[in-house]
């Protein structure tokens, strides 16, 4: 997925190198910034049967993430990549890591370690959804398409704002 991201890149216009930690340097091509320092984080390999709705739910895109974040050389991005189930083709999360971190940390239950974090999204209907510690009642409560459009989309746990969001920087 990394050739796929560096494409994606210069398709946005942006230009990078990669620094001795392994980050991204990435700076718009046109503009004169100073460079924003972002970490990819690549989906591991899914199992629909284990990753996937327990419930039925159609699901565009999965992705499984293990990672750590720095805690002393810290990117200004985490960008995170995973595969459309269809049509094979990237979907990227890009978020500010202080963000990410305030959003991982709320949740209790999925900080057991200081040092790796564990991610599962789900895109659903161009929304992108935190579905990590969801088990089946709380996929059916959260993730059903009531009336008034589904339970998850007021919290935390709704990363759409975050996803495919190439004005890098912007976010909050």
């Amino acid at each position: 997925m990394k050739p796929e991201f560096e494409s994606k890149l210069k398709q946005e216009a942006y230009s990078y190198n990669i620094d001795p930690v392994g980050y991204y340097k990435i700076t718009p091509v046109n503009r004169i910034e100073l460079p924003l320092k972002v970490q990819l984080v690549v989906s591991k390999p899914i199992n629909e049967i284990i990753h996937g709705s327990q419930n039925g739910n159609e699901i565009d895109a999965i992705g499984y993430f293990r990672f750590k974040l720095a805690t002393e050389e810290k990117p200004d991005l985490v960008i995170f990549v995973f595969q459309h189930l269809r049509d094979s083709c990237p979907v990227y999360m890009i978020i500010p890591v202080e963000t990410l971190r305030k959003r991982l940390e709320k949740n209790i239950i999925r900080s057991r370690s200081n040092e790796h974090f564990e991610l599962k999204l789900w895109l659903m209907d161009d929304k992108l959804y935190d579905t990590t510690n969801l088990g089946l009642e709380g996929e059916w409560y959260y993730l059903s398409d009531g009336k008034g459009g589904r339970m998850i989309e007021p919290t935390i746990w709704n990363y759409t704002s975050f996803l495919n969001n190439w004005v890098l920087g912007s976010q909050g």
